[in-house]
C-alpha cells in the first residue's frame, strides 16, 4: 500500500470511507438491495456476467441474503485481507475508525482481526465470526496515530493442508508502537492473533508492506524504493520514486508493486520487470510446484480507467495477459491460485473467474455480494484463497462477509 491518502481508487491508496451500521454478525435478510450506481468503464472481454456490468435486481438479498452477514461494528472500514491458510481462513484483517474494541481510540484508524469460530474444516464451510483484536496497539495504551495496510500471512501446503498464519504486517504513523517510527510511516510485523508487534528496519518512510505466506519475507516500498527483509534484515532492491502497494507469494521469491501508474514484478534477489500500466496491483500466491519457477507471481489484478483487470503470467496460452473482467470503482483482489477476481461495481460485489492452467472463463451472473438498502455502493474487496469467502465494505456502512460456497 502507498503512503496514508484520503482520496483515489485503491485499498491500499486510499478508499473511500465506509461507516458502519449494524452491529457484529447479523444476518442481513428481508432488506431490498441498494440501487446500482455502478462506474462507467470498458465491457468486460471475458464471460464475466452481468454482476460486472449492469446486473440490477430489488430481489437480490431476498433470495441469498442468508449467506451475507455483517464482520464489523462501527467506524470507517477498509482494505478486508483474509488470511491465506487454504480454505480456512482462520482470520480476516481490516482497517478501522471504530471504537467499540478495546485498545481503540476515536478518530484513529487501527488495523483489527476478526477470528473465525466453530467447526473449521478445510472444505470452504460456513464463516463463522468470533472475537475481535486490534493488532496495531500502542505500548500502554491506544495507538496515538493511524495505522493501516494489512498483510496476511498463510498458505496451502502439501496434501492440500493449511497452513499458517502466523504473523502479519501493516504500515503506521504512530509514534508508542514498539520499536517506535524514526520515519513518520513505519512498517511493523506482527502476530497474526495480535501482540509482538516489531519495527522492520528499514531506513526511509514507508509507503507499502507486504508478506510471504509463510511469514519469512517481507517486502516494503518506501518514498525512494522497495526493500526485501529476510531474518530482520532489510535490503534495498531498487531506488527511484512512487513506490506503491507491495504484495508477494506463499514464500517470498517474487512480488509484485506499483510505480507511478504501471505494474511491476521483482525478486528477492532484484529482477525487476514491467507487467503493464494500472494501479493498486494484487499478486496471487505464487507457482505451487517445485524447481526455479516456485513462489513466482502467476497472476495480478488491478485496476485502470474504471476497469478491473488481471493479468496472466504463469498460465495457459488463453488465460496469458491482460483480461478486463468488468466495470468498478474500487480496487480489486485476487485469489491464491490466481483464478478469481474480485472487485465492487455499484452496491454489487462481483467475482470473475479464468482458471490459469486451463484458461476456462466463467462468472457469477449473480453478485457474490450486495451493500443493503441504504448502504451505498462497495468500496473495496478482499477474497480468500480457494474464492469460498468474499469480504467488502459498503459506502455507507458495514463490512460484510458473503459465503459463496464450499470447494
Amino acid at each position: 500500500m502507498s503512503a496514508h491518502s484520503t482520496s483515489g481508487l485503491g485499498r491500499r491508496l486510499g478508499v473511500a470511507a465506509a461507516t458502519v451500521g449494524a452491529g457484529a454478525l447479523i444476518t442481513v435478510s428481508g432488506v431490498t438491495a441498494a440501487s446500482s450506481s455502478a462506474a462507467t468503464g470498458e465491457q468486460a472481454t471475458t464471460r464475466a456476467g452481468s454482476c460486472a456490468t449492469n446486473y440490477v435486481s430489488d430481489g437480490w438479498v431476498g433470495k441469498y441474503g442468508q449467506n451475507l452477514q455483517t464482520i464489523a461494528g462501527s467506524g470507517e472500514i477498509t482494505e478486508p485481507e483474509f488470511s491465506l491458510d487454504g480454505r480456512k481462513n482462520k482470520r480476516l484483517a481490516f482497517v478501522s475508525t471504530g471504537t467499540n474494541v478495546a485498545g481503540t481510540q476515536p478518530g484513529i484508524k487501527n488495523v483489527l482481526v476478526s477470528t473465525r469460530i466453530g467447526q473449521i474444516a478445510n472444505d470452504g464451510g460456513p464463516w463463522l465470526r468470533g472475537g475481535t483484536t486490534v493488532i496495531s496497539a500502542g505500548t500502554g495504551g491506544p495507538a496515538n496515530g493511524d495505522s493501516w495496510h494489512p498483510s496476511m500471512s498463510g498458505f496451502t501446503g502439501k496434501g492440500d493442508a493449511a497452513k499458517g498464519p502466523s504473523k502479519m504486517a501493516f504500515l503506521s504513523k504512530a509514534t508508542n508502537l514498539p520499536g517506535g517510527n524514526p520515519t513518520g510511516v513505519s512498517a511493523y510485523v506482527a502476530n497474526a492473533g495480535g501482540g509482538g508487534i516489531k519495527r522492520l528496519n528499514v531506513p526511509e518512510t514507508a509507503t507499502g508492506v507486504g508478506i510471504s505466506g509463510d511469514s519469512k519475507v517481507l517486502y516494503v516500498t518506501t518514498d525512494k524504493g522497495i526493500f526485501v527483509v529476510k531474518g530482520g534484515k532489510a535490503k534495498k532492491l531498487a531506488s527511484g520514486s512512487g513506490f506503491n502497494t507491495p504484495t508477494t507469494t506463499l514464500n517470498g521469491a517474487q512480488a509484485a508493486y506499483g510505480q507511478n501508474g504501471s505494474i511491476y514484478t521483482i525478486t528477492a534477489k532484484g529482477k525487476r520487470k514491467k507487467v503493464t500500466e494500472g494501479s493498486d496491483p494484487q499478486a496471487d500466491g505464487g507457482f505451487p510446484g517445485g524447481g526455479r519457477q516456485q513462489g513466482l507471481v502467476r497472476a495480478v489484478s488491478f485496476h485502470r480507467g474504471g476497469t478491473a483487470y488481471k493479468f496472466g503470467i504463469i498460465a495457459s496460452r488463453s488465460a496469458k495477459g491482460l483480461k478486463a473482467v468488468g466495470r468498478t470503482a474500487t480496487s480489486t483482489s485476487i485469489n491464491g491460485g490466481g483464478s478469481a477476481t474480485a472487485f465492487g461495481n455499484g452496491p454489487n460485489a462481483c467475482l470473475i473467474v479464468q482458471v490459469l492452467d486451463s484458461g476456462k472463463t466463467g462468472g457469477y451472473d449473480v453478485p457474490q455480494g450486495q451493500c443493503p438498502a441504504g448502504q451505498g455502493d462497495v468500496t473495496d474487496v478482499g477474497v480468500s484463497t480457494r474464492y469460498n469467502y468474499l469480504a467488502f465494505s459498503c459506502s455507507r456502512g458495514g463490512l460484510y462477509l458473503y459465503h459463496v460456497g464450499g470447494k
